[in-house]
C-alpha cells in the first residue's frame, strides 16, 4: 500500500498530477486545496497518499498535508460520500472553516458546499462534529473565532500538524494533546520538527 511518495513534480492538472519517484509516475488525484500549494513543476514534492482499491483499478489520493488527508478519510466514512464529494467538501472553504462548521453544527452553512445540501450537511454533523471533538480536543475551539488573528492561527495549525506527526507514529491524540498545546505554546518561535522532538523527548522521559 503506497503511503507517500517524494519526487520531482511532472504533470500539474486541474484535479490530478503526476510525481515521478524512482523512475516510475504516480499518477494521483488531488484537491484544490493541495492543487493550491504545490511547486512549479519538475520541483521535488511530498504527497501522502491515500489508496483505494477497485475492481478495476487502483487510484491514488494525494495530499498536501496529513491533515487534509484525515479530514478525507473522515468524510469518507459518511453514508453518501465519495472520493469526489470529499474533495468537492474540503475545497469549498478552508479546513479551519470547515472543521468549525462541523463541531458548531452550522448546518446551513455546510449545505452551501458544493454537492452537499440540507440532508447530507445533517448527515455530516451527526457522524463528524462529536468525532472531531473527540480527536482534536481544544485544539478546534481555539479557531472557532473567525477574528482570531495570524499568530494564534499559525500556532494552532503547527500545533495540529504536530498532533498529526504524533499520530503517524502511533500515539493517540489523548496520550499527546496537553503536552502538544502547552509545548506550540512555550516554543511558538521554533518549526515542526524540533517541536516534534521535545514532544517526543517529554513522553519517552514519562
Amino acid at each position: 500500500m503506497i503511503g507517500r511518495v517524494r519526487g520531482a513534480l511532472i504533470y500539474k492538472g486541474i484535479d490530478e498530477v503526476m510525481v515521478e519517484a524512482g523512475g516510475v509516475g504516480y499518477r494521483l488525484s488531488i484537491s484544490a486545496t493541495t492543487s493550491r500549494q504545490l511547486p512549479p513543476l519538475h520541483d521535488e514534492v511530498v504527497l501522502w497518499v491515500t489508496t483505494k482499491l477497485r475492481e478495476d483499478a487502483i487510484q491514488l489520493y494525494g495530499f498536501f498535508e496529513r491533515r487534509e488527508q484525515n479530514m478525507f478519510l473522515r468524510l469518507l466514512k459518511v453514508n453518501g460520500v465519495g472520493p469526489k464529494l470529499a474533495f468537492a467538501i474540503i475545497s469549498g472553504g478552508d479546513l479551519d472553516q470547515l472543521e468549525r462548521q462541523l463541531v458548531n453544527q452550522e448546518v446551513d452553512e455546510l449545505a452551501r458546499l458544493p454537492g452537499v445540501g440540507k440532508k447530507l450537511s445533517r448527515r455530516l454533523v451527526l457522524e463528524l462534529g462529536e468525532l472531531l471533538k473527540k480527536e482534536l480536543g481544544d485544539l478546534v475551539f481555539t479557531v472557532l473565532p473567525d477574528s482570531a488573528d495570524k499568530q494564534k492561527g499559525a500556532a494552532v495549525n503547527l500545533s495540529r500538524d504536530l498532533m498529526a506527526a504524533l499520530q503517524a507514529l502511533g500515539y493517540h491524540s489523548n496520550e499527546v494533546e496537553s503536552i502538544t498545546t502547552r509545548i506550540v505554546r512555550e516554543h511558538s518561535g521554533l518549526e515542526l520538527e524540533p517541536l516534534l522532538k521535545m514532544v517526543l523527548k517529554e513522553l519517552h522521559r514519562g
